[in-house]
């Protein structure tokens, strides 16, 4: 049974004092038994015996226990609905104290010559329970009941074996130590339920706990009461019956009302919520549009949440730290969509800023190649055409430099469009070392073709393959050292998916690429820096560009290499 707070002033009914025939009506029936006992001390005459039949009084406490164990499962189910972790607990010991009675009635009328008695461990089981249902933590939660709900099932199975194997075997050999020392457990275990339970509604109005408390004194007071039952069917054994009864009717019916008492409570809290959440909403959004603005919190708006919602001033106080939050976390954002804004802007500045600057550069670049190419044709000693040529290449190399930063911002714009057609490759590989054959010359490389003169056409954009291929070849020639020898490799193979793919391969034997930079290799600038044979530095953009490049055309592009081994990249292009 939960303790439950006290309601809010709005409210003040549940804090009422309780009227004084209440508390002498509940007085009078926990004081019968020890009265009735006392007298039947004091006047041994009153001791009366009213015998009956032992198959009569065993089918009495069998259906007296059966009704127990209905009225436990509804207390159970009830606490269930509620998340009551104190009903729960009481109802699981209510359910196995009246089955340790069922099986201690079918028992021993089995037996010639049972002696009628109630067992003691039945009333231990639920005093026991009682304790543990009064210093339950849990609250009305469904994480903390759905926790303890396995531990109090596995604790009430072990508490009903134990029970019924007390009543069958302990009972039967050693029944006046097993009376004592159940009396004794029982006793002390009310008296610490009745205390926990005095300091729980100490606060609260009594009315509705005086059941569980005079419930708790009953099941004492039974226990206190077969110590003074000297024979059967006296008058303090029937004092001891009717005490179990009525004190466990008593606590079922305490923890049934509570939980009823609670579903309606939460009914009118819901209720009066449903009436005061349109007052809350607007005066909330008037107090963050205030605070967003930097002004304090509306005197106005604290009145009205006093008036109108009833709120305490730590209520309103809490509101307004979470209005604060609110308020602050929307400037925030704002803040946020602001500078993301201002960022897109500046992204958008630099890439026309980047266009523009490499379109004005092309338009020289053209030109100056032309005018090498003039310079090569005329009649020039050695020394000059070398110098002719290494010029040629280098603007050549710039060029397709130009045009590299060109399809990268069309492709991430999302205007990059593929010109595709019939592309033959070993014309295309042929084209590509025709233009770099000065170059390996100058740089003392070789270059193999291994590409098949009976190779299919493919599909693809011949300009942009081409480049990629130059770029592939030039990063070979450019980052190694003299004698290298590269090896361009055309062949077909299945695809995995479906028809055949292309794959170009183009491998040195140079001194290779270090490890922690293959990973990087293929971003922009991730290349960027020494090459792997610190002669020449690279701008990182050219295997940025393949790897777009290879992307549009569906394929994919892949590198494999060893520090002191060369390196491989390799190209598969499906057939499109």
């Amino acid at each position: 049974m939960s303790h439950m707070p006290a309601d809010p002033p709005s409210v003040p009914a549940s804090n009422q004092p309780t009227p004084w025939w209440v508390i002498a009506g509940w007085t009078v029936v926990v004081l019968i038994v020890p009265i009735m006992l006392a007298l039947v001390n004091v006047f041994p005459d009153l001791d009366r015996r009213v015998v009956m039949s032992p198959v009569l009084y065993f089918s009495l406490v069998a259906a007296v226990a059966v009704s127990g164990i209905a009225v436990a499962l509804a207390v159970i189910i009830a606490a269930l609905q509620a998340l009551d972790g104190r009903a729960l607990a009481t109802g699981l010991g209510l359910l196995c104290g009246a089955a340790v009675f069922l099986i201690h009635a079918l028992v021993d009328a089995a037996l010639p010559n049972a002696r009628p008695d109630p067992p003691i461990i039945g009333q231990v089981i639920v005093s026991i329970f009682l304790v543990l249902g009064a210093f339950d933590p849990l609250s009305r939660s469904h994480d903390p009941l759905r926790r303890q709900w396995p531990r109090l099932l596995a604790l009430s199975a072990f508490v009903l074996i134990a029970g019924a194997f007390w009543t069958i075997v302990l009972e039967t050999s050693e029944r006046a130590a097993a009376w004592l020392i159940g009396a004794s457990v029982t006793i002390v275990a009310c008296g610490i339920a009745l205390w926990r339970y005095i300091q729980l509604y100490r606060q609260l109005s009594l009315h509705r706990s005086f059941a569980l408390l005079a419930g708790i004194v009953l099941l004492g007071e039974a226990a206190l009461a077969r110590l003074f039952t000297a024979s059967a069917f006296n008058v303090p054994f029937w004092l001891c019956h009717l005490a179990i009864a009525i004190g466990m009717a008593f606590i079922a019916y305490a923890f049934l009302y509570e939980v009823r008492s609670q579903r309606q409570r939460n009914l009118v809290q819901r209720a009066a919520y449903e009436q005061a959440r349109p007052v809350l909403v607007a005066a909330m959004d008037v107090v963050i549009e205030t605070l967003e603005r930097g002004d304090p919190f509306p005197p106005d708006t604290r009145i009205r949440f006093q008036r109108e919602a009833g709120l305490s001033d730590a209520q309103i106080d809490a509101l307004e730290r979470l209005a604060l939050a609110i308020a602050r976390e929307r400037r925030q954002r704002e803040a946020l969509a602001q500078l993301d804004e201002l960022l897109r802007q500046s992204e958008r500045n630099t890439a026309l800023l980047a266009q523009m600057v490499i379109h004005d550069l092309k338009n020289p670049l053209t030109a100056l190649i032309g005018f090498l190419e003039l310079l090569s044709a005329a009649d020039l000693s050695e020394s000059q055409r070398s110098l002719i040529d290494s010029a040629l290449r280098n603007g050549r190399d710039l060029a397709g430099l130009v045009d590299d930063l060109l399809d990268l911002i069309r492709y991430n714009e999302g205007r990059l469009r593929l010109s595709l057609g019939d592309v033959s490759l070993p014309v295309l590989c042929a084209e590509c070392a025709d233009e770099l054959a000065g170059w390996l010359l100058y740089e003392s490389k070789t270059l193999i073709l291994d590409v098949s003169p009976t190779l299919p056409l493919i599909r693809a954009d011949a300009r942009i393959l081409k480049r990629i291929l130059l770029n592939l070849l030039s990063n070979a020639i450019k980052h190694t050292s003299r004698g290298t020898l590269i090896t361009l490799r055309v062949w077909r193979e299945p695809h995995p998916d479906r028809g055949e793919q292309t794959v170009i391969e183009v491998a040195d034997t140079g001194p290779g690429i270090p490890p922690e930079r293959i990973e990087r290799l293929f971003e922009p600038f991730g290349a960027a820096g020494e090459s792997r044979s610190r002669r020449q530095s690279s701008t990182g953009l050219g295997l940025a560009f393949c790897k777009m490049a290879v992307t549009a055309h569906g394929g994919t592009i892949e590198v494999s290499s060893f520090p002191g081994d060369g390196a491989t990249f390799r190209i598969r292009l499906p057939d499109l």
